[in-house]
């Protein structure tokens, strides 16, 4: 019994922790995305995925870069590329997503 109790606590706090790591963009990333000319309302951010957000989150509080503004942009700004690409694919393969497997349907592989 008392184990149990232990190991529900313990459940309880890792999930609990699991989901402070588990975000997007915070307002000072769109703060300092403004100042890279992306917009809270423009499109490219509109189109973020929870995955692609926290990847920019993770860029942009990247401890390599904060003392240089300038890589700090460049890896920002190659990351908002790869994203806008991700989202011009999915507009042209309309129900399908950037990064999901290709059935072997859609590959042209016969069983």
């Amino acid at each position: 019994m008392r184990y149990s109790v232990l190991a529900t606590a313990a459940g309880i706090l890792l999930l609990l922790g699991l989901s402070a790591l588990a975000f997007g963009l915070t307002d000072t990333d769109i703060d300092y995305l403004a100042t890279q000319n992306f917009a809270r309302d423009s499109s490219p951010l509109k189109g973020l995925s929870p995955k692609e957000q926290a990847r920019l989150h993770a860029i942009i509080v990247d401890a390599t870069t904060s003392g240089d503004s300038a890589a700090q942009a460049k890896n920002v700004a190659e990351a908002m590329a790869a994203f806008q690409e991700h989202q011009r694919w999915e507009e042209t393969h309309p129900g399908q997503l950037w990064d999901s497997p290709k059935r072997a349907s859609q590959i042209g592989v016969a069983y």
